[in-house]
């Protein structure tokens, strides 16, 4: 088991995942913590987040290394920020689960069965002692590799909006989580729920939801203090730019202070997202609420 791991899930698409799993390793790259983001969705959005798209290899190099079980070892793409390594995900990806389900449906009998989910953390650990944090961006669908994920890593974050959907796809997580609690992996725990595309001023139904979700859960999945805000056209901006909250809010403060050329509110200028500043520091807060916890967990058990 990775004891440095987290993995963000959702039981639904659209509810922030993959922008939360990379804001958050980025922020915390660039707090000075080691750290490797390993994305398992076949959509390898996270090269869009980050930049580096063209320069994925649409997750092979996991795919060849879960395929000779471990003996070829696995080269993350390096410096995709300082302190920040990633393993890319795409085409092979998709491979990568069929074969992990292949493998776990031939298995005889659980253990067998289970040995076969915990490659990947076979994989992963021959380089995770080079980091600080391993974060993985597990597929909305769920599946073999949400299962492979929560089978070796300490910690499960998992980010909600505030419909029904969403709320209902948490739950479904968290079904996914307690199975592979009581029958793989009894160290993992859920590190908390994130809230994610309110609006900045709705602190009152910020309050009402997480009241009702602590209420559904109880302690055994708790609702982080901070909160994601609502910010379409800075996500949006921020995706196309391969670019992280903190990346666009100085590409904005920077425009701003310039005299070169016309300033974001002035005609022919490229207008910003007016939130950005809220939104950076929206995701500073989520990281450093996650980093000390798992600071102070990582302490206790030492």
């Amino acid at each position: 088991m990775l004891q440095q791991a987290i993995a963000v899930a959702s039981g639904k698409g659209g509810v922030g995942k993959t922008s939360v799993a990379a804001n958050v390793a980025g922020a915390a790259a660039l707090a000075g913590w080691r750290v490797l983001l390993v994305d398992l969705d076949p959509q390898g959005n996270v090269g869009d987040d980050l930049g580096y798209r063209a320069r994925s290899d649409g997750g092979e190099g996991l795919h060849d290394a879960v395929l000779k079980r471990g003996r070829l070892g696995l080269e993350p793409l390096r410096n995709v920020r300082p302190g920040l390594d990633v393993v890319p995900a795409g085409e092979f990806t998709e491979d990568l689960a069929t074969l992990l389900s292949a493998r776990r449906n031939k298995a005889a009998g659980n253990e067998a069965a289970q040995a076969e989910l915990l490659l990947l953390g076979q994989v992963l650990g021959g380089v995770a002692g080079e980091y600080h944090l391993v974060v993985l961006d597990t597929p909305p669908a769920g599946g073999v590799l949400l299962d492979a994920a929560l089978a070796v890593v300490r910690w499960l974050l998992i980010p909600t909006r505030r419909d029904a959907g969403s709320i209902q796809g948490l739950v479904r997580v968290a079904r996914r989580f307690a199975e592979m609690r009581d029958t793989v992996n009894p160290e993992l725990e859920v590190l908390g729920v994130v809230l994610f595309d309110f609006g900045a001023g709705h602190r009152r139904m910020v309050s009402d939801v997480r009241a009702s979700l602590s209420a559904s859960l109880g302690e055994t999945a708790p609702v982080l203090k901070a909160f994601v805000r609502s910010a379409p056209r800075a996500s949006g901006d921020m995706r196309n730019a391969g670019q992280l909250a903190y990346e666009y809010e100085a590409a904005r403060a920077r425009a701003m202070r310039s005299e070169e050329g016309p300033r974001p509110w002035e005609p022919g200028a490229v207008p910003f997202g007016a939130n950005a500043p809220g939104l950076a520091e929206d995701y500073t807060r989520l990281t450093e609420e996650i980093l000390g916890t798992v600071s102070a967990k990582i302490g206790a058990a030492r």
